[in-house]
C-alpha cells in the first residue's frame, strides 16, 4: 500500500499540535490523563505568584497554580485558581492555603494547612470551593520589623551623641584647656612621687633583707626544735589526756559539790556572827567581855602592886621555927608585868 506524501505530512502535522497542546498543557499545570480537581483561594496582593508555581503540602509538591487574575466581584483582592494532582488527598474544613516563599531567592508557592483536629461533624473541600488564604510575613517585612526599633534607638543615639558634642565645645575654651594642663602636671608630678617612694621602698627592703633572713633562720630553728620535740610533746598531750579522763572518772562533781554546801554554811554561819547571833557573835558585837578583861587586869595590876609593897601580906615561909619572907625577884616582876599588859 502506497502512501501518499500529503497524508505523511497531514500526519505529523497532527502529532505535533497533539505534542503542542500536552506540552502547554503540562507546562500550565495540568494533568495529561483525567481532570484534576480545582480549587480557588482570593489574596490580596499575589507577591510575585506566578502561574505554574508549586502548591506544597510540607515541602512536597501536590499541585499546580493555574490561572491568577483580578476577582471579579472585588478588583482589590486577587483571585488564584489552582490543582491537586492526589486524588486520594481530602481536605478537611478548616485548612487554609498560605502564599509563601519557597526558597532564599523569594520563588513564591502556595503552601496547603490541613486542619486534623478531630470533629464530630468533619466536611471536606470539594473541587471547584475556595479555601481561605493568607500571605506570609515576607524577608523585607521581619527585617524592617527589627531594623524599625533599631533605627529609632540610633537616632536616638545620634541625637545624644550631638549633644554631647555641642556640650564638650562650649566647655572646650582657654580656661578649661589650661585646668587641664595643670591636672596633667600634677599628674606628671604624683608619678614621680610615686616613683621615689618605690625606690625608698625597695632601699629599705634590701636592709631588711638581713633580717628577715634571720627571722626566717629563727622560724626554721624553732621549726626543728618542734620536730625533734615532737615525740616529748606527744608525750605531754597523752599525760594531758590522762588527766583529762582521770579528772572524769573521779568524783569532781561531788567534792565540787560539797565545797559549795560548804561554802554556802559558812556563808550563813558568818553572817549569823555578823548579826551577833550565837557566842561568836556576841564576843565580836558585845563591850561586856572586854570591860570585864580590862577590869580583870586593873585588879591584877593592884594586886601585884599590893604584893610588891607588902610582900609578907601573900608569902609566909618558915625553917625551924623561924619567919623568913619571902619577895619577887626584879626579872620575875617584869615577866609578872609584861604578861599582864599582854
Amino acid at each position: 500500500m502506497n502512501v501518499s506524501k500529503e497524508f505523511k505530512v497531514g500526519l505529523l502535522v497532527v502529532l505535533g499540535l497533539l505534542l503542542l497542546f500536552v506540552g502547554v498543557n503540562f507546562l500550565k499545570g495540568g494533568s495529561l490523563f483525567g481532570e484534576d480537581r480545582v480549587y480557588f483561594t482570593t489574596f490580596s496582593n499575589s507577591q510575585g505568584l506566578q502561574v505554574s508555581n508549586e502548591v506544597q503540602l510540607n515541602g512536597l509538591k501536590i499541585g499546580q497554580v493555574q490561572e491568577i487574575g483580578l476577582h471579579p466581584n472585588d478588583a482589590n483582592l486577587i483571585l488564584v485558581k489552582y490543582t491537586i494532582m492526589n486524588d486520594e488527598l481530602q481536605i478537611p474544613s478548616g485548612s487554609d492555603i498560605e502564599l509563601i516563599s519557597s526558597d532564599i531567592l523569594g520563588t513564591k508557592a502556595l503552601e496547603l494547612h490541613l486542619d486534623l483536629e478531630p470533629k464530630t461533624n468533619l466536611a471536606y473541600f470539594e473541587s471547584g470551593d475556595t479555601i481561605p488564604g493568607s500571605i506570609e510575613v515576607s524577608l523585607e517585612e521581619q527585617i524592617n520589623e527589627e531594623l524599625l526599633p533599631l533605627k529609632k534607638k540610633t537616632e536616638e543615639l545620634i541625637t545624644s551623641v550631638e549633644g554631647i558634642i555641642v556640650s564638650v565645645n562650649s566647655f572646650w575654651d582657654t580656661s578649661a584647656a589650661y585646668t587641664i594642663d595643670e591636672s596633667l602636671y600634677e599628674v606628671r608630678d604624683a608619678i614621680g612621687k610615686f616613683g621615689d617612694l618605690a625606690n625608698n621602698l625597695s632601699v629599705t627592703v634590701e636592709e631588711q633583707t638581713d633580717k628577715i633572713s634571720r627571722v626566717l633562720t629563727n622560724t626554721e630553728r624553732i621549726s626543728n626544735n618542734l620536730a625533734d620535740k615532737s615525740d616529748e610533746i606527744a608525750s605531754t598531750i597523752d599525760n594531758i589526756r590522762d588527766i583529762s579522763d582521770t579528772l572524769k572518772n573521779s568524783e569532781i562533781k561531788a567534792v565540787i559539790a560539797e565545797t559549795q554546801q560548804t561554802l554556802t554554811e559558812l556563808t550563813e554561819l558568818l553572817g549569823k556572827v555578823n548579826d551577833g547571833q550565837g557566842s561568836l557573835g556576841m564576843l565580836l558585837h558585845s563591850d561586856s567581855l572586854h570591860n570585864e578583861l580590862v577590869q580583870t587586869n586593873q585588879s591584877l595590876q593592884h594586886l601585884l602592886d599590893d604584893m610588891q609593897a607588902n610582900p609578907n601580906n601573900y608569902v609566909h615561909f618558915s625553917l625551924f621555927g623561924r619567919k623568913k619572907h619571902w619577895q619577887f625577884a626584879p626579872e620575875e616582876e617584869k615577866e609578872i608585868r609584861d604578861l599582864l599588859d599582854k
